[in-house]
């Protein structure tokens, strides 16, 4: 806004009290989030050797490196809101994606490596950062943190895309076997470990994050679920994998669901 003397001034950002439940709740995802960026690095600089050219492998090798800066941005961001990155609250299954991973690289299954990370768990980094960067959000620390990684994880997110769209020019059949090869091992893993987030930090915190008092109403893990699963079937389609075996997927995807539990969103799904 104008001074009034032709000067632009800025607003200071209105202070908000931070409930110790929200920032328990904030520890458990950002404790969570800087893993998953972890093992991007790692990923990333497995996967160097497997790519086609040297381009290619550059651009990988930058992949890595912009992961490394999103978790100094996490870091900072806990060191400043005041919560810790706490490994106890790390979900397991973070260990089987990463094994899963590595088995590809192992098998040098380039297609798998790729639908892995820049399908799979990027379609999760988004949802994520998503949530976390809305607009109702008055966390404005947050905020700003949360949009800076969806920027970065969306570029990675069409990055893959268009490596899956180039290996599928190659050798469709062996891209859409790597699809089904990767999506029985590491789907299962991201549903139990989103759809039981607030168990697990019930059990290892004390903290029901159903109760929660948060800045904004649409911090919720549960949209989390529904906006990850979104991402995931719409790259799904982009990478133009063959439909019937991607309809085959999302129709098994109701399988993982729990019994007696809030759905994880697949009647949106289930519309696809």
């Amino acid at each position: 806004m104008h001074d009034g003397l032709g000067q632009v001034t800025t607003l200071p950002k209105p202070h908000i009290e931070r409930s110790d439940g929200y920032r328990k709740l904030l520890s458990f995802v950002v404790s969570n989030a800087r893993k998953g960026e972890i093992m991007a690095i790692e990923n990333y600089s497995e996967m160097v050797h497997l790519m086609p050219d040297t381009d290619a492998k550059i651009e990988t090798v930058n992949q890595a490196k912009e992961e490394c800066k999103h978790i100094l941005l996490l870091e900072k961001l806990a060191a400043r809101l005041g919560f810790d990155i706490d490994d106890t609250m790390v979900e397991p299954q973070w260990e089987t994606i990463r094994a899963t991973f590595h088995e590809a690289v192992r098998k040098k299954d380039l297609p798998a490596c790729l639908i892995i990370q820049d399908l799979m768990v990027e379609s999760l980094a988004i949802g994520l950062y998503k949530v976390f960067a809305s607009a109702a959000n008055e966390d404005h620390d947050t905020i700003t943190t949360a949009a800076t990684l969806l920027k970065d994880e969306l570029e990675h997110l069409d990055i893959g895309v268009r490596r899956i769209q180039a290996e599928m020019k190659k050798d469709p059949e062996a891209v859409n076997d790597a699809l089904l090869w990767a999506h029985n091992r590491v789907m299962p893993a991201l549903f139990q470990m989103i759809h039981q987030s607030c168990d697990f930090l019930c059990d290892t915190k004390n903290l029901d994050c159903t109760m929660v008092e948060k800045p904004s109403a649409e911090i919720d893990l549960e949209l989390l679920k529904i906006t990850a699963l979104e991402h995931y079937v719409a790259m799904l389609e982009q990478a133009a994998f063959d439909p019937k075996i991607t309809n085959q997927l999302i129709a098994g995807m109701a399988s993982y669901e729990i019994p007696g539990r809030v759905n994880l969103g697949l009647d949106f799904l289930r519309k696809h």
